[in-house]
């Protein structure tokens, strides 16, 4: 998980989720992990943080060769369920300013921009915070016979 947030999410900043915060952060009880795997190699993970009343995407990753096959939203969509089951309120979390593809979709799956975190990522790159309020889970969507990647 460390690697592919490296290359997929920190990528050009300094490495923030190394192995050794990751495996601190999945010992929290308040973490909730959700990974995807094909053919026993991961392709993609989501780690949220659900709080008493609030729920927090720290990461979703998913390897580019995947994107657009839906796994993106499978792992969204298990981490708003886990916050509905845990009768949650909203869910937040941050993209990268530069990253329109995220924003965009984060705001299909319903969320909406409150507002912009100057120098967020390390001093270096400005976020954007998005909320889903109240929590609820995004459309279904159709299921695949076969995953490919993207090539």
């Amino acid at each position: 998980m460390a690697s592919l947030s490296r290359r997929e999410v920190e990528q050009g900043l300094p490495w923030v989720w190394t192995p050794d915060k990751l495996r601190r952060f999945a010992k929290l009880a308040s973490t909730n992990i959700y990974v995807a795997e094909i053919d026993s190699r991961v392709v993609g993970f989501s780690i949220a943080s659900l709080g008493d009343a609030r729920a927090h995407l720290v990461l979703l990753a998913v390897d580019r060769r995947w994107r657009k096959s839906g796994i993106g939203r499978e792992l969204l969509d298990w981490q708003l369920r886990a916050g509905l089951t845990a009768g949650l309120a909203d869910m937040s979390l941050e993209v990268r300013a530069n990253n329109k593809s995220a924003q965009q979709f984060y705001a299909a799956a319903g969320f909406r921009k409150l507002r912009v975190l100057p120098r967020y990522y390390s001093g270096l790159e400005d976020g954007i915070r998005f909320r889903l309020s109240p929590l609820r889970v995004s459309q279904p969507m159709q299921q695949k016979k076969s995953l490919q990647p993207d090539e």
